[in-house]
């Protein structure tokens, strides 16, 4: 069952086409200045790479936030429109959840951080290690001043991963994960959906958490 599967809520745009636990092609880009001009070429080429048509695809997965509002609503859109005019299935997937699950390996809490802004970070918490991926946390926004204190109550081996883990090296006593974790891989996007409660195209919604000066509240993916 042929997936295509991406995600845009950060610099970089990647997509993927999976079957099962195989990947069959995955392309990124790195610090894509416009993820509204690279994403359908990019869905083209990794289609023609896996050798797999449109029509054969069986479900659309996308990462649905939180996330860059701009990368969200485009990937989002298109996401809903192959789902609709493809009659399959689309599964929306938290981008923490994809950034924790490359992390997974770590024995102990990992901590996937975005940048919010405002002094703040996107951020869930998952408990890792010997085949295990519990959610701890809802993705939730944390200040940067209580970052510490909320990522320690945790009180196990925690590691931080995504874009903004670097900005949080003034809290001690945490590990930082690889710099080619940081980015959410649209390949682990479409391994996750496999099983998941699709979403109706019409009602599929970004998981903003929060809105932000432009933009008015919406609900989405918690």
């Amino acid at each position: 069952m042929p997936i295509l599967c991406f995600d845009t809520t950060t610099k970089v745009a990647s997509v993927a086409v999976v079957e099962g636990d195989a990947v069959l092609c995955e392309v990124s880009l790195g610090h894509v200045e416009s993820h509204a001009a690279r994403l359908l070429p990019m869905v083209d080429f990794a289609l023609r790479q896996a050798n797999v048509k449109r029509q054969d695809i069986k479900q659309i997965a996308v990462g649905a936030g939180p996330g860059s509002f701009t990368g969200l609503r485009i990937g989002l859109s298109l996401a809903k429109g192959l789902a609709e005019g493809l009659a399959v299935p689309l599964v929306l997937l938290s981008t923490l959840e994809v950034l924790a699950q490359a992390a997974s390996l770590h024995p102990g809490v990992v901590i996937p951080l975005l940048d919010a802004q405002r002094q703040e970070y996107y951020a869930a918490a998952f408990k890792c290690g010997q085949g295990e991926f519990t959610r701890l946390s809802p993705d939730m926004v944390v200040k940067k001043e209580e970052f510490a204190v909320w990522a320690h109550s945790f009180a196990s081996p925690v590691l931080l991963t995504g874009e903004a883990a670097p900005l949080a090296e003034h809290a001690t006593g945490f590990f930082v994960a690889r710099a080619f974790l940081s980015a959410p891989r649209a390949a682990i996007v479409g391994i996750l959906s496999q099983g998941r409660t699709p979403t109706d195209p019409k009602c599929a919604l970004p998981n903003y958490i929060r809105t932000s000066s432009a933009q008015p509240k919406k609900g989405g993916l918690s």
